[in-house]
């Protein structure tokens, strides 16, 4: 948990949605930021976990092999993320407030 500690959430969002969309600026777009600020997280992100994400190509950024192990688990605890809160939004639906 420790090293949890030391990632940021915003970093790690931008590091998936990247890996997810294949470009910095399909990522800012849904991240609604700009390219330049998903590049800076990926990049702080990579040096927080001190591993590279993914490698810097003409044609974008390409997932290391690392990357595509560690984005596809953060893809799945995103996936379960939205699941509790979306619970939480059904349950506060059927919340009756006299």
């Amino acid at each position: 948990m420790a090293m949890l500690n030391r990632v940021h959430l915003n970093g790690l969002r931008a590091v998936e949605t990247v890996a997810r969309l294949g470009s910095l600026s399909a990522a800012a777009s849904e991240l609604n930021v700009s390219a330049s600020a998903v590049s800076q997280q990926v990049k702080r992100t990579e040096a927080q976990l001190g591993q590279a994400l993914f490698e810097r190509t003409a044609s974008g950024l390409v997932p290391t092999e690392f990357g595509t192990v560690f984005t596809a688990r953060l893809g799945a605890g995103f996936r379960e993320l939205a699941q509790a809160v979306a619970l939480a939004d059904e349950a506060s639906e059927c919340t009756l407030v006299v």
